[in-house]
Protein backbone atom coordinates (compact mmCIF):
# COMPACT_ATOMS: atom_id res chain seq x y z
CA UNK A 1 0.00 0.00 0.00
CA UNK A 2 3.05 1.89 -0.77
CA UNK A 3 2.19 6.04 -1.88
CA UNK A 4 4.52 7.72 -4.20
CA UNK A 5 6.78 10.25 -3.09
CA UNK A 6 6.49 13.94 -4.10
CA UNK A 7 9.64 15.80 -2.53
CA UNK A 8 12.47 16.09 0.24
CA UNK A 9 12.47 18.70 2.18
CA UNK A 10 16.06 20.15 3.80
CA UNK A 11 16.98 21.10 7.00
CA UNK A 12 20.26 21.39 8.63
CA UNK A 13 20.67 20.87 12.67
CA UNK A 14 24.10 19.51 14.23
CA UNK A 15 24.82 16.60 15.88
CA UNK A 16 21.73 14.86 14.19
CA UNK A 17 21.82 12.57 11.22
CA UNK A 18 18.66 12.21 9.25
CA UNK A 19 15.14 13.15 10.28
CA UNK A 20 11.52 12.53 9.61
CA UNK A 21 8.96 15.04 10.70
CA UNK A 22 5.76 14.43 11.71
CA UNK A 23 3.87 17.05 11.42
CA UNK A 24 -0.05 16.68 13.05
CA UNK A 25 -2.90 18.63 12.32
CA UNK A 26 -5.97 18.58 14.66
CA UNK A 27 -9.35 17.71 12.58
CA UNK A 28 -11.15 18.28 15.32
CA UNK A 29 -11.93 15.79 18.87
CA UNK A 30 -13.02 12.59 17.69
CA UNK A 31 -13.06 10.25 20.60
CA UNK A 32 -14.81 7.11 19.99
CA UNK A 33 -13.90 3.91 21.96
CA UNK A 34 -12.44 0.49 20.87
CA UNK A 35 -15.52 -1.73 20.39
CA UNK A 36 -14.69 -4.97 22.32
CA UNK A 37 -15.65 -8.25 21.82
CA UNK A 38 -13.73 -10.33 23.98
CA UNK A 39 -14.99 -13.79 25.41
CA UNK A 40 -14.44 -14.46 28.75
CA UNK A 41 -11.29 -15.39 29.86
CA UNK A 42 -9.99 -15.87 26.71
CA UNK A 43 -7.94 -12.90 25.15
CA UNK A 44 -9.41 -11.13 22.49
CA UNK A 45 -7.98 -11.30 18.78
CA UNK A 46 -5.43 -8.47 18.01
CA UNK A 47 -6.71 -6.05 15.58
CA UNK A 48 -4.42 -4.50 12.80
CA UNK A 49 -6.41 -1.28 11.66
CA UNK A 50 -8.13 1.38 13.92
CA UNK A 51 -11.87 0.92 14.00
CA UNK A 52 -12.72 4.57 14.54
CA UNK A 53 -12.73 7.99 13.39
CA UNK A 54 -9.00 9.28 13.83
CA UNK A 55 -7.04 12.40 13.23
CA UNK A 56 -4.93 12.93 9.81
CA UNK A 57 -1.44 12.60 10.47
CA UNK A 58 1.00 13.44 7.67
CA UNK A 59 4.98 12.47 7.52
CA UNK A 60 6.70 14.51 5.62
CA UNK A 61 10.20 13.45 5.09
CA UNK A 62 13.62 15.89 5.31
CA UNK A 63 17.10 15.40 5.42
CA UNK A 64 19.84 17.35 7.31
CA UNK A 65 22.93 19.13 6.04
CA UNK A 66 25.82 17.30 5.48
CA UNK A 67 26.94 13.60 3.69
CA UNK A 68 24.15 10.52 3.59
CA UNK A 69 27.09 8.08 3.29
CA UNK A 70 30.07 7.86 1.35
CA UNK A 71 31.17 4.97 0.05
CA UNK A 72 34.06 5.53 -1.73
CA UNK A 73 33.70 6.82 -5.79
CA UNK A 74 29.66 7.42 -4.84
CA UNK A 75 28.43 10.34 -5.99
CA UNK A 76 27.38 12.72 -3.89
CA UNK A 77 23.70 12.62 -5.53
CA UNK A 78 23.51 9.13 -5.36
CA UNK A 79 24.75 9.68 -1.55
CA UNK A 80 21.28 11.57 -1.28
CA UNK A 81 19.06 8.49 -2.46
CA UNK A 82 15.81 7.74 -0.09
CA UNK A 83 14.68 4.12 -2.05
CA UNK A 84 11.80 3.47 0.16
CA UNK A 85 10.32 3.78 3.45
CA UNK A 86 7.93 2.93 6.25
CA UNK A 87 6.13 4.57 9.09
CA UNK A 88 4.01 2.16 12.20
CA UNK A 89 2.21 4.12 14.69
CA UNK A 90 1.51 1.70 17.29
CA UNK A 91 -1.15 2.82 19.93
CA UNK A 92 0.27 2.43 23.41
CA UNK A 93 -2.95 1.47 25.35
CA UNK A 94 -4.82 -1.09 23.22
CA UNK A 95 -1.66 -2.25 20.85
CA UNK A 96 -3.13 -2.00 17.41
CA UNK A 97 -1.18 -0.04 14.80
CA UNK A 98 -1.54 1.20 11.60
CA UNK A 99 1.26 1.75 8.86
CA UNK A 100 2.02 3.81 5.59
CA UNK A 101 4.58 3.11 3.12
CA UNK A 102 6.23 4.89 0.15
CA UNK A 103 8.65 4.31 -2.66
CA UNK A 104 10.56 7.66 -2.81
CA UNK A 105 11.03 10.51 0.40
CA UNK A 106 7.85 12.91 0.73
CA UNK A 107 4.59 12.80 2.55
CA UNK A 108 2.72 10.04 4.03
CA UNK A 109 -0.80 10.71 5.42
CA UNK A 110 -1.54 8.45 8.57
CA UNK A 111 -5.04 8.54 10.64
CA UNK A 112 -4.65 8.30 14.39
CA UNK A 113 -6.74 9.47 17.29
CA UNK A 114 -6.41 12.88 18.98
CA UNK A 115 -5.41 12.31 22.68
CA UNK A 116 -3.78 9.08 22.63
CA UNK A 117 -0.53 7.88 23.08
CA UNK A 118 1.24 6.62 20.46
CA UNK A 119 5.36 4.88 19.83
CA UNK A 120 5.90 5.18 16.17
CA UNK A 121 8.43 4.14 14.21
CA UNK A 122 10.04 4.79 11.21
CA UNK A 123 12.16 2.25 8.75
CA UNK A 124 14.13 3.80 6.06
CA UNK A 125 15.90 1.62 2.62
CA UNK A 126 14.93 -1.67 3.55
CA UNK A 127 15.46 -3.95 1.01
CA UNK A 128 12.59 -5.71 -1.12
CA UNK A 129 14.37 -8.47 -1.70
CA UNK A 130 16.97 -10.68 -0.58
CA UNK A 131 18.06 -12.63 2.87
CA UNK A 132 17.17 -9.38 4.76
CA UNK A 133 13.66 -8.08 2.67
CA UNK A 134 11.07 -6.09 4.48
CA UNK A 135 7.43 -6.34 4.14
CA UNK A 136 5.81 -3.61 6.02
CA UNK A 137 2.45 -5.60 5.81
CA UNK A 138 4.24 -8.80 7.37
CA UNK A 139 4.48 -6.98 10.54
CA UNK A 140 1.92 -7.88 13.67
CA UNK A 141 3.85 -6.62 16.54
CA UNK A 142 6.67 -4.17 17.99
CA UNK A 143 8.69 -7.40 18.48
CA UNK A 144 8.41 -8.22 15.09
CA UNK A 145 9.84 -4.70 13.72
CA UNK A 146 12.43 -4.21 16.19
CA UNK A 147 13.56 -7.52 16.54
CA UNK A 148 13.80 -7.05 12.09
CA UNK A 149 17.11 -8.89 11.15
CA UNK A 150 19.15 -6.93 8.50
CA UNK A 151 21.95 -8.62 6.58
CA UNK A 152 25.11 -6.41 5.57
CA UNK A 153 24.55 -7.79 2.11
CA UNK A 154 21.37 -5.88 1.58
CA UNK A 155 23.35 -2.73 2.19
CA UNK A 156 24.33 -0.57 -0.01
CA UNK A 157 26.45 3.17 -0.13
CA UNK A 158 23.59 4.78 -2.09
CA UNK A 159 21.22 3.71 0.21
CA UNK A 160 22.10 2.86 4.35
CA UNK A 161 19.27 1.10 5.92
CA UNK A 162 18.24 3.23 9.36
CA UNK A 163 15.62 3.54 11.85
CA UNK A 164 14.58 5.12 14.51
CA UNK A 165 10.98 5.68 16.86
CA UNK A 166 9.45 8.85 19.08
CA UNK A 167 6.47 9.02 21.07
CA UNK A 168 3.52 11.20 19.44
CA UNK A 169 0.12 12.14 21.42
CA UNK A 170 -1.67 13.93 18.50
CA UNK A 171 -3.59 17.27 19.88
CA UNK A 172 -7.18 17.88 18.98
CA UNK A 173 -7.55 21.36 18.16
CA UNK A 174 -3.98 22.54 16.90
CA UNK A 175 -1.07 21.40 14.87
CA UNK A 176 1.44 19.21 16.63
CA UNK A 177 5.17 18.35 15.17
CA UNK A 178 6.99 15.72 16.03
CA UNK A 179 10.82 14.85 14.74
CA UNK A 180 11.92 10.92 14.67
CA UNK A 181 15.87 11.17 14.81
CA UNK A 182 16.63 7.89 12.54
CA UNK A 183 19.87 6.25 12.78
CA UNK A 184 22.12 4.46 9.85
CA UNK A 185 22.63 0.57 11.00
CA UNK A 186 26.12 1.00 10.22
CA UNK A 187 29.44 2.15 11.33
CA UNK A 188 31.60 4.37 9.32
CA UNK A 189 35.59 3.61 9.15
CA UNK A 190 37.48 6.40 7.44
CA UNK A 191 41.12 6.03 6.43
CA UNK A 192 42.20 9.81 5.91
CA UNK A 193 45.68 10.05 4.44
CA UNK A 194 48.78 7.94 3.80
CA UNK A 195 52.14 8.67 4.05
CA UNK A 196 55.43 6.43 3.67
CA UNK A 197 58.65 7.20 5.21
CA UNK A 198 61.33 5.12 4.97
CA UNK A 199 64.11 6.98 6.37
CA UNK A 200 67.16 5.89 7.99
CA UNK A 201 66.22 2.69 6.76
CA UNK A 202 68.14 1.91 3.89
CA UNK A 203 67.08 -1.58 3.57
CA UNK A 204 63.74 0.08 2.40
CA UNK A 205 64.58 3.33 0.83
CA UNK A 206 65.35 1.93 -2.24
CA UNK A 207 62.66 -0.28 -2.25
CA UNK A 208 58.73 0.73 -4.19
CA UNK A 209 56.19 0.72 -1.93
CA UNK A 210 52.94 0.35 -3.44
CA UNK A 211 49.55 0.43 -2.13
CA UNK A 212 47.19 -2.51 -3.18
CA UNK A 213 44.15 -2.50 -1.13
CA UNK A 214 42.40 -1.04 1.90
CA UNK A 215 39.40 -3.08 3.76
CA UNK A 216 37.62 -3.66 6.65
CA UNK A 217 37.83 -7.25 7.92
CA UNK A 218 36.16 -9.37 10.89
CA UNK A 219 32.90 -7.81 9.67
CA UNK A 220 29.39 -9.14 11.43
CA UNK A 221 26.62 -10.09 8.65
CA UNK A 222 24.03 -9.20 10.54
CA UNK A 223 21.72 -6.93 13.29
CA UNK A 224 18.66 -6.07 14.11
CA UNK A 225 16.61 -3.06 13.55
CA UNK A 226 15.34 -2.05 16.61
CA UNK A 227 18.51 -2.75 18.73
CA UNK A 228 22.49 -3.38 18.37
CA UNK A 229 23.83 -6.88 19.43
CA UNK A 230 25.89 -7.14 22.59
CA UNK A 231 29.20 -8.97 22.63
CA UNK A 232 27.38 -11.81 24.28
CA UNK A 233 25.21 -12.18 21.73
CA UNK A 234 27.76 -12.27 19.02
CA UNK A 235 28.45 -16.02 17.56
CA UNK A 236 31.57 -17.50 17.42
CA UNK A 237 30.72 -19.38 14.10
CA UNK A 238 32.84 -18.44 11.53
CA UNK A 239 29.70 -18.21 8.96
CA UNK A 240 28.21 -15.48 10.96
CA UNK A 241 31.12 -13.23 10.13
CA UNK A 242 32.77 -11.86 6.62
CA UNK A 243 36.15 -11.45 5.90
CA UNK A 244 37.57 -13.18 8.35
CA UNK A 245 41.24 -13.19 8.93
CA UNK A 246 41.69 -11.33 5.77
CA UNK A 247 40.26 -10.71 2.57
CA UNK A 248 38.00 -13.58 1.38
CA UNK A 249 39.10 -16.30 3.46
CA UNK A 250 37.31 -19.03 3.84
CA UNK A 251 34.48 -17.99 1.64
CA UNK A 252 32.83 -16.84 -1.07
CA UNK A 253 33.14 -13.28 -2.74
CA UNK A 254 29.82 -11.30 -2.27
CA UNK A 255 29.80 -8.03 -4.84
CA UNK A 256 27.29 -6.66 -2.49
CA UNK A 257 29.00 -6.60 0.94
CA UNK A 258 32.69 -6.24 -1.30
CA UNK A 259 31.41 -2.50 -2.49
CA UNK A 260 30.73 -1.21 0.88
CA UNK A 261 33.74 -3.27 3.05
CA UNK A 262 36.98 -2.78 0.68
CA UNK A 263 38.95 -0.85 -2.38
CA UNK A 264 40.71 -3.35 -4.21
CA UNK A 265 41.46 -1.38 -7.13
CA UNK A 266 43.81 0.99 -5.79
CA UNK A 267 47.47 0.19 -7.01
CA UNK A 268 49.16 3.38 -6.18
CA UNK A 269 52.83 3.82 -5.80
CA UNK A 270 53.79 6.01 -2.37
CA UNK A 271 57.08 7.84 -1.86
CA UNK A 272 58.02 9.89 1.18
CA UNK A 273 57.41 12.99 -1.46
CA UNK A 274 54.51 11.78 -2.99
CA UNK A 275 51.96 11.34 0.15
CA UNK A 276 48.35 9.29 -0.57
CA UNK A 277 45.89 12.15 -0.33
CA UNK A 278 42.41 9.99 -1.34
CA UNK A 279 40.09 9.37 1.53
CA UNK A 280 38.25 5.92 1.94
CA UNK A 281 34.93 5.16 3.52
CA UNK A 282 33.54 1.95 4.23
CA UNK A 283 30.96 0.48 6.46
CA UNK A 284 30.39 -2.70 8.65
CA UNK A 285 27.56 -3.60 11.04
CA UNK A 286 28.10 -2.93 14.62
CA UNK A 287 30.93 -4.83 16.18
CA UNK A 288 30.58 -4.64 20.34
CA UNK A 289 34.07 -7.11 20.55
CA UNK A 290 36.00 -5.00 23.47
CA UNK A 291 39.99 -4.34 22.99
CA UNK A 292 40.07 -6.49 26.00
CA UNK A 293 38.23 -9.60 24.52
CA UNK A 294 40.23 -9.28 21.28
CA UNK A 295 41.89 -12.36 19.76
CA UNK A 296 44.46 -12.81 17.42
CA UNK A 297 44.98 -16.11 15.79
CA UNK A 298 45.31 -17.41 12.54
CA UNK A 299 45.04 -20.93 12.84
CA UNK A 300 41.29 -21.29 14.18
CA UNK A 301 39.13 -18.45 14.81
CA UNK A 302 36.56 -16.91 16.90
CA UNK A 303 34.63 -13.67 17.56
CA UNK A 304 37.10 -10.94 17.68
CA UNK A 305 37.36 -6.90 16.76
CA UNK A 306 36.63 -5.53 13.28
CA UNK A 307 40.17 -4.38 11.36
CA UNK A 308 40.74 -1.97 9.00
CA UNK A 309 43.49 -3.69 6.94
CA UNK A 310 45.82 -2.04 4.67
CA UNK A 311 47.01 -3.81 2.02
CA UNK A 312 50.47 -3.30 0.06
CA UNK A 313 53.78 -4.61 -1.88
CA UNK A 314 57.33 -4.03 -1.14
CA UNK A 315 58.86 -4.44 -4.55
CA UNK A 316 56.98 -7.64 -4.89
CA UNK A 317 56.40 -8.59 -0.95
CA UNK A 318 53.06 -8.26 -0.06
CA UNK A 319 52.76 -7.21 3.63
CA UNK A 320 49.79 -6.17 5.62
CA UNK A 321 49.37 -2.98 8.20
CA UNK A 322 46.19 -3.64 10.67
CA UNK A 323 44.29 -1.27 12.69
CA UNK A 324 41.96 -2.55 15.81
CA UNK A 325 38.50 -0.73 16.02
CA UNK A 326 37.21 -1.79 19.06
CA UNK A 327 33.57 -1.31 20.30
CA UNK A 328 31.58 -0.47 17.17
CA UNK A 329 28.93 1.26 17.27
CA UNK A 330 25.99 2.26 15.06
CA UNK A 331 26.02 5.23 12.84
CA UNK A 332 29.31 6.57 14.22
CA UNK A 333 32.11 7.50 12.64
CA UNK A 334 35.97 5.69 13.32
CA UNK A 335 38.54 7.51 11.85
CA UNK A 336 42.24 6.82 10.94
CA UNK A 337 44.28 9.63 9.86
CA UNK A 338 47.38 10.81 9.59
CA UNK A 339 48.75 7.68 8.67
CA UNK A 340 52.66 6.98 8.64
CA UNK A 341 54.50 4.02 7.56
CA UNK A 342 58.02 3.51 8.96
CA UNK A 343 58.80 0.11 7.94
CA UNK A 344 57.64 -3.31 6.79
CA UNK A 345 54.41 -4.71 7.97
CA UNK A 346 52.92 -8.40 8.49
CA UNK A 347 52.91 -11.67 6.51
CA UNK A 348 48.73 -11.51 7.94
CA UNK A 349 46.41 -9.12 8.13
CA UNK A 350 45.15 -10.70 11.79
CA UNK A 351 48.32 -10.05 13.21
CA UNK A 352 48.03 -6.56 15.03
CA UNK A 353 50.51 -6.39 17.30
CA UNK A 354 53.31 -4.59 14.82
CA UNK A 355 55.71 -2.54 16.48
CA UNK A 356 54.84 1.44 16.69
CA UNK A 357 58.17 1.96 14.61
CA UNK A 358 56.66 0.52 11.86
CA UNK A 359 53.04 2.40 11.31
CA UNK A 360 52.07 5.62 12.96
CA UNK A 361 48.37 6.63 13.25
CA UNK A 362 46.84 10.16 14.51
CA UNK A 363 43.05 9.91 15.96
CA UNK A 364 41.22 12.95 15.66
CA UNK A 365 37.76 13.81 16.98
CA UNK A 366 35.38 13.19 13.59
CA UNK A 367 32.35 16.46 14.22
CA UNK A 368 30.10 15.47 11.33
CA UNK A 369 26.56 17.08 11.46
CA UNK A 370 24.94 14.13 9.74
CA UNK A 371 26.66 11.57 12.33
CA UNK A 372 26.31 11.12 16.43
CA UNK A 373 29.97 11.53 16.62
CA UNK A 374 33.78 9.78 16.07
CA UNK A 375 34.78 6.71 18.14
CA UNK A 376 38.67 5.56 18.99
CA UNK A 377 40.61 3.62 16.47
CA UNK A 378 44.05 2.65 17.03
CA UNK A 379 47.34 0.03 17.16
CA UNK A 380 48.08 -2.01 20.00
Amino acid sequence: MGRAGTGIQTMTKNALDMKLLIIIPALGVLLAAFSSCAVPYQPEEPKVFFQEEDSLVTVIFSASGGERSKVTGVSEEAERVVDRWAVFAFDNRSGQFRYENASSGGPLPMKLSAGRSYTCYAIVNYPETGPGAFDPASVRSTTDLTGKVAYLGDCRGTALPMFGSEEVTPVADSDTEVTITVKRLVSRVDLRGLKVDFSGKPHLESKTFTLRAIYLTNTYRTTRYGEDYTFPELSSTRSAWYNTGGWHRGEAAEAGIDVIVGDRSIDTVISAGSPYSREHSFYAFPNPTPASEDITQTESWTRRCTRLVIEATIDDDTVYYAIKVPSMTRNRIFAASSVVIHGRGSNDPEIIDIDPDIIEVTVQPVIDDDWDGAGDIYLD
